[in-house]
């Protein structure tokens, strides 16, 4: 086997394979954005960068097979109407996702100050994306009715599709949108508003907390204020009350002594 071949057929396969994920992705994250309460930034951020590095991946394996296929020569293209339609489809795919990517993204997932223009945009050019990735799709797979299609009516088909789909998506899809952006905003101004007031709240209770710790300081510097001041009072009595109490003590100890003055020979009563 060529090697030629073999690498034909992995650049298929790759093909393939980031055609289908980003064909699911898209799918999943429309019906996800149609489905939910509000619009969802990160979710639609992290579709949009996946799917930009699967239309990336088509390009880099895509490119290849056609060389492969014609060659160098470009007049062959014009003996094959499939592969000038994956073309133009591809190439309307890119150019729809960079005006997804640079216009309509920061208007859904941003504060719009127009929320019908931002949806009717939106709208639109989701239209186009899932339409383009749906009829890329069906030209992969007409190997049937490729012999009986010319460019022309490759072409045309394409164009009723995008026109069914951008009329269906103006008439109901936009509606849903503007709901959700409004909804988004509301929730936006709300949340800012809860924010201020939390922010507002903690700083109100880190003053008390600090006032507190000053109030406590000062009920325990006035209490061992007093009880400096009481230990200042008691302390001079101390030497005044060990005299008082030793006058006693003299007496008690001269009355003491005088039973020795007997013991001594001495008489109690007085000579005659």
């Amino acid at each position: 086997m060529e090697v030629t071949v073999i690498a034909q057929q992995t650049l298929l396969y790759g093909h393939i394979v980031a055609f289908a994920l980003a064909l699911a992705t898209i799918i999943k994250e429309d019906v996800h954005l149609l489905r939910a309460k509000r619009i969802d930034s990160a979710s639609l951020r992290a579709t949009a960068n996946l799917v930009k590095w699967l239309l990336l991946a088509l390009w880099v394996t895509g490119v290849p097979m056609v060389m492969m296929d014609i060659g160098t020569d470009v007049s062959l293209l014009l003996g094959k109407p499939k592969l000038i339609t994956k073309l133009i489809v591809v190439g309307a795919l890119t150019l729809n996702g960079i005006l997804l990517h640079f216009v309509a993204f920061p208007m859904i997932t941003g504060k719009t100050r127009n929320p019908n223009k931002a949806a009717a945009i939106a709208a639109t050019l989701g239209a186009v994306s899932i339409t383009s990735w749906l009829y890329a799709s069906f030209v992969a797979v007409s190997r049937i009715v490729a012999p009986y299609f010319s460019l022309y009516d490759f072409v045309m088909l394409y164009l009723l599709a995008l026109v069914i789909a951008v009329s269906f998506a103006i008439l109901v899809v936009r509606n849903r949108l503007e709901l959700l952006l409004k909804s988004s905003d509301d929730l936006t101004g709300t949340s800012a508003g809860q924010r201020h007031r939390l922010s507002a709240l903690l700083l109100e209770v880190e003053n008390a907390m600090l006032d507190l710790g000053g109030t406590h300081r000062r009920l325990r510097s006035n209490h061992l204020a007093q009880q400096i001041s009481a230990h200042q009072r008691t302390s001079p009595s101390v030497p005044l009350m060990n005299r008082k109490m030793s006058a006693p003590n003299r007496k008690h100890g001269r009355e003491e002594t005088s039973p020795g003055r007997v013991s001594s020979g001495r008489s109690w009563f007085p000579s005659v």
